[in-house]
């Protein structure tokens, strides 16, 4: 006796080129009655093709920016989102290049004093660098500055904390192993004098105290090398 089968069995029974992978592939596409009515009203609303011309033009202009960006942009926004912001009470304009570094004294973790325009006066430049222990670039590139005071001994590199006091700094730095001058800037005088407002900031000071480059973010041992060269050179 011959079996008939129903319409609708005839219609999802399994093909036997579907367990290649074909599955699928003779059922008819879904219709228009099967849309959900939000979807269709968004797709002939204006709205609808306002936000899909948007959309579109945007992931446009992303592909165009990647394929024509400037080479160095890479490496300026790393810096650039490397920065913490910070406040510092009666920050003063901060120096430019060319202009005279703002002298200060201060006392180190080890209660030497630290005389800017004595070390200049001495012959060595000076690369400042203002950080804090809660700063996560500044905790970053710390190694690379140790790096660099060691191969550069004709520098003296002091770092100087923001708004923080002696025995943070202390811990911080013993736990991170930092052998160049820390200063504890609890009262933000030092920092205020240069108008600190994002961490790390760095000023490389040549022997006649002029700023002869400052940078704001993290610095990578090439920067850090050639800006080194460029104070010792003058």
């Amino acid at each position: 006796m011959t079996e008939f089968l129903e319409p609708e069995e005839v219609e999802t029974k399994e093909h036997p080129e579907d367990a290649a992978g074909t599955r699928g592939a003779r059922r008819s596409p879904r219709s228009a009655a099967d849309e959900p009515a939000w979807r269709a009203r968004l797709r002939r609303s204006s709205f609808g093709q306002l936000a899909v011309i948007s959309v579109t033009a945007f992931a446009i202009a992303v592909a165009a920016w990647w394929v024509v960006r400037p080479e160095d942009a890479t490496d300026t926004q790393v810096s650039a989102g490397a920065v913490s912001q910070v406040q510092v009470e009666g920050a003063q304009k901060a120096p430019a290049v060319g202009q005279t570094a703002p002298g200060f004294t201060a006392t180190d973790l080890k209660g030497e004093p630290v005389d800017l325009e004595a070390v200049t006066s001495s012959g060595k430049p000076v690369w400042l660098v203002f950080a804090a222990t809660w700063c996560t670039g500044c905790r970053t590139e710390m190694p690379d500055v140790e790096a660099a005071a060691a191969e550069h001994p004709d520098v003296d590199v002091v770092v100087v904390y923001v708004g923080e006091g002696t025995q943070t700094v202390s811990s911080y730095a013993e736990r991170m192993g930092l052998t160049t001058t820390q200063v504890a800037d609890s009262t933000q005088t030092v920092s205020a004098a240069y108008g600190v407002m994002g961490l790390p900031t760095h000023y490389f000071i040549g022997t006649d105290r002029t700023v002869a480059a400052t940078r704001v973010g993290v610095l990578g041992p090439d920067t850090i090398s050639s800006e080194l060269a460029s104070i010792n050179a003058g």
